[in-house]
């Protein structure tokens, strides 16, 4: 096969300053090429899917192998005069452990074996088997209407080189003194499915 599609692309080649050198009229010479280089292009398909490699066998994130435990660290800053509408570091952290906890462990899932909060300076921020998700919050006035709260989740992981990067947008919620729960749930769970459930189900 490989044979055969060198040989057709030789040949092709090798022809076409021989076509405009030789053609004895300008319909034949430009049939011959437009011919010659569609049988070029339908040779070269076959090369192509053969040394390109399929998806599936493309090599899993390292970043995201043999992780156990998924650890949930969590900053909140306020611009002047926005701080009474900000999200309690605590409660918010705990939202995103229980939001976590439901998209990572269970049947189907991706197999974590527990999720946690951690505290700064805990001595699992620097287990390798730990992904620590950075959730940050920052909550800013606006010109006109309510304060906004914009959520962002980076990923880090003890020797495991950098992570990946834009796996998820922020998300940004109206902010009006305590954002009710219901409304920064849903929130969550995108950017958490989206920044760490769904990179480890595909990569575990």
């Amino acid at each position: 096969m490989i044979g055969r599609i060198i040989r057709t692309v030789t040949g092709c080649l090798h022809d076409f300053p021989r076509t405009i050198r030789h053609r004895r009229s300008c319909d034949a010479g430009l049939h011959r090429r437009i011919l010659c280089g569609i049988i070029c292009l339908w040779s070269l398909g076959p090369a192509v899917m053969l040394t390109s490699p399929p998806a599936s066998a493309l090599s899993p994130v390292p970043f995201f192998r043999q992780v156990e435990r998924v650890g949930v660290l969590c900053t909140v800053d306020a611009a002047a005069g926005a701080a009474a509408s900000a999200p309690e570091e605590g409660w918010l952290c705990r939202l995103a452990r229980e939001e976590l906890a439901a998209l990572l462990t269970g049947e189907g899932k991706p197999g974590v074996r527990e999720v946690v909060a951690l505290s700064r300076n805990d001595e699992r921020i620097a287990d390798p088997a730990t992904l620590v998700v950075l959730l940050h919050a920052n909550t800013r006035s606006q010109p006109a209407g309510p304060p906004l709260t914009a959520l962002a989740a980076a990923l880090h992981r003890a020797g495991a080189g950098p992570a990946p990067l834009f796996l998820a947008p922020p998300e940004a919620i109206a902010a009006v003194d305590k954002t009710p729960e219901g409304e920064v749930r849903p929130a969550l769970r995108r950017l958490l499915t989206a920044a760490v459930a769904r990179p480890l189900l595909a990569n575990r």
